[in-house]
This record gives C-alpha cells, sequence and structure tokens, in this order.
C-alpha cells in the first residue's frame, strides 16, 4: 500500500517544471544547492504561489526537500493539474493526512472544475481546518470552489482566526453564518435551502463582516424578508440573486448596515430595498439594472433606494433606470433630489441623453456634482 501511496503523490519532475529538468547535471546540482540554501521561510513563500501538486513534486530534489511541503502555510489544490479526478481526490486526502499539523496553515484553496466524483473530499477540508486544534487558530483565508453539498459549513464557527471565505457552486441546507472573525464573505453560484420562514438574517453571526458579495445566489423557501445585519460591513455588493429560482419582486432586502459605504448592484430588476438605520457613511453607489419590466413600481423602488443611499459621493447608473425616470415625469415633478453631496455621475454605458427633469431630480441636491 505504502508503494502506491508513493506513486500518487512522487510524481516525476517534469521536465523544466521546477527549473532543473534541461540543465546537465552539474548545473543540475548547483541550482539545487543555490535553491537549498536558502532558508525554510523563502522556500514556503515560493511554493506557496504554486499548485499543491507542484509543491508535493519537489520532494524529489534532495534529502533537504523531501519534507519542505509538509509545512506550506499555503496550499493550492487545483484539479486542472489531474486528468484523473479519482486521483485528485486521493492527492488532497493524501497531502492533508500527511501535512505536519503541528505548522501553521494560513491559506487553503480548492477548485474542482469537474464535478467530484465523492463529495466527502470537501467535508474532510472542513475537518482539518476546524478539528485540528493548531489550524484552526491559524487559518485566515478559505476557498471552495465545487458543485457538491457542502454539510459541514457550521463547523466554520470553530475557526478562530478565519477571515476571508470564498464558496462558488456549492449547495447547502444551512443558511447562517456564525463565524464571529469573518470580515470578506463571496459566495457565487451558491443554493442555499432555506425552508418557511418569514425573515432570513443569514449573517447576523458574523459582526465583524466589512465585505459581502452575492452573485448568482439561489434560495429556497418561503421568506418574505432577507436582512443583512453586518455592523462593520462597508462594501456590500449584489447581483442576480433569485428566491426559488426567479426574481421575487415580494422580496424585501433590508439593511442593517450603518457604516456602509460601497455599495454594488446588478440585475434585470430591482429588489424592494429597506433600511433599519441610517446609511450617512455610503460614498460610492454602482447601480446596474436593465430594467425588463418598466414601470411605476420599479421607479418607485428606485427612488427609495435613491433616499436611502443619499449621501453617496460617486453615482453610477445605467442607461435603463434613467428611461424609466423619464418615463413618468408626473412621479418625479416637485420631488426633492435624493443626493445631497454628489461630485461625480456616470452612465455604465452609452445613453443619447438625460432629460432634464431627470437633471433636475438627480442633481439639483449637489450643487458641486460633475456628469462624466
Amino acid at each position: 500500500m505504502e508503494k502506491k501511496s508513493n506513486s500518487i503523490y512522487m510524481w516525476e519532475v517534469k521536465k523544466g517544471s521546477i527549473g532543473v529538468g534541461e540543465c546537465s547535471k552539474g548545473n543540475s546540482r548547483a541550482k539545487e544547492d543555490r535553491l537549498s540554501s536558502l532558508p525554510n521561510e523563502l522556500i514556503h513563500r515560493i511554493l506557496s504561489t504554486v499548485d499543491a501538486k507542484l509543491a508535493v513534486q519537489t520532494s524529489v530534489l534532495s534529502k533537504r526537500w523531501r519534507h519542505l511541503w509538509t509545512s506550506l502555510p499555503v496550499l493550492n489544490f487545483q484539479d486542472s493539474s489531474f486528468d484523473d479526478p479519482v486521483l485528485f481526490q486521493y492527492f488532497v486526502d493524501h497531502v492533508l493526512s500527511h501535512r505536519d499539523a503541528s505548522t501553521n496553515l494560513q491559506v487553503l484553496n480548492f477548485a474542482s472544475q469537474e464535478e467530484l466524483q465523492d463529495e466527502h473530499v470537501v467535508d474532510s477540508i472542513i475537518d482539518y481546518v476546524t478539528l485540528t486544534p493548531p489550524i484552526s487558530a491559524t487559518i485566515h483565508f478559505l476557498s471552495i470552489l465545487a458543485e457538491c453539498v457542502l454539510g459541514k459549513l457550521p463547523q466554520l464557527s470553530l475557526c478562530q482566526s478565519l477571515t476571508t471565505l470564498k464558496l462558488s457552486h456549492i449547495s447547502t441546507e444551512t443558511t447562517s453564518f456564525d463565524v464571529v472573525s469573518l470580515k470578506q464573505l463571496y459566495l457565487f453560484d451558491c443554493r442555499f435551502e432555506c425552508g418557511v420562514e418569514e425573515l432570513l438574517d443569514p449573517f447576523e453571526g458574523c459582526v465583524n463582516l466589512t465585505c459581502l458579495s452575492l452573485h448568482r445566489c439561489n434560495y429556497y423557501g418561503g421568506f418574505e424578508t432577507f436582512r443583512i445585519f453586518a455592523p462593520q460591513l462597508t462594501n456590500l455588493s449584489i447581483s442576480w440573486m433569485r428566491i426559488d429560482e426567479v426574481f421575487d419582486s415580494d422580496c424585501v432586502i433590508e439593511l442593517s448596515t450603518p457604516k456602509l459605504q460601497y455599495f454594488t448592484y446588478c440585475d434585470t430588476d430591482l429588489y424592494d430595498f429597506s433600511a433599519e438605520v441610517d446609511l450617512p457613511c455610503v460614498e460610492e453607489v454602482d447601480i446596474d439594472v436593465w430594467c425588463l419590466n418598466k414601470d411605476t413600481d420599479l421607479l418607485l423602488r428606485m427612488i427609495e433606494l435613491f433616499e436611502m443611499m443619499e449621501s453617496a459621493e460617486f453615482v453610477t447608473l445605467s442607461p435603463d433606470m434613467i428611461d424609466v425616470m423619464s418615463m413618468f415625469p408626473d412621479i418625479l415633478d416637485g420631488r426633492s433630489s435624493p443626493f445631497t453631496r454628489m461630485q461625480n455621475f456616470e452612465l455604465n454605458r452609452d445613453t443619447p441623453s438625460v432629460p432634464p427633469n431627470v437633471m433636475a431630480y438627480l442633481f439639483a441636491g449637489s450643487p458641486g456634482f460633475r456628469f462624466n
């Protein structure tokens, strides 16, 4: 069995892959000596920039290199390095089981573009970073890109130092993130089974969260309000969020983010936004709505969102939003300009012109603005 496992991770170093394959024996030994003379910390830094497979391959260089990979502070697992997905998953398990767990692990990246044959490999990663005491106290960046069911997501609350979490293509029945140390959360194409509840508040346990990105996430359930409670949040990006795979115009996104500075939104329609608290720190707003349904309901949702973001200094809107505002002049006439500190306004796509009444509505409250 040992012979088989060696064949799994002690791959032959490919020609030129680590800088010694094309050298003569003497030159190869000289280059190896120069590399080997570097301190472990610097070698670790170099190997942390490459795929884990290549890092493990360096173990054949010499006795000095044989075990260096076992204490790397950064692990990058990429299935693109393997022709056989089963071999890739075996490799991940083997590296985790042979790594020196007494050494710090700060960053772990796992990316599988192909469908996983066995989803246990992702669970084993979660177990490794949460149930290994030295690791759970040092890991600060975790990225998992894999089309799989992630059942052990709640275990991440055991990580005392995790500050950045990136999840892509995962499915889970867990709707809450209770990682107190978390500062940055990026969710891409994720699916969440929420059940039936009026209020969904998935981030209330992330009291130190400063950056949140929700891209093409799908929430399945009967909730009416999607609350974002994050008292330290400064950067919020929402794009193409769906409820039961459709745009749910009845869903309200409730912001409890008093320190919000940067807000980005992109979709074919606009959710109804509300704010539990004032948002006096907003500086930049970028709202790109393609407006498939141009009606008064959409305009009123736009106006409410603008008024919430009144302190924005830099505002970017889509031409479709300008069209909607120009279609219903009676609603804008006599209405106070929502922005009071705007310095710069941009359209994120070309448009012929901005009607005078729309310009008056957007800019009248900010005498110092500039229109690009």
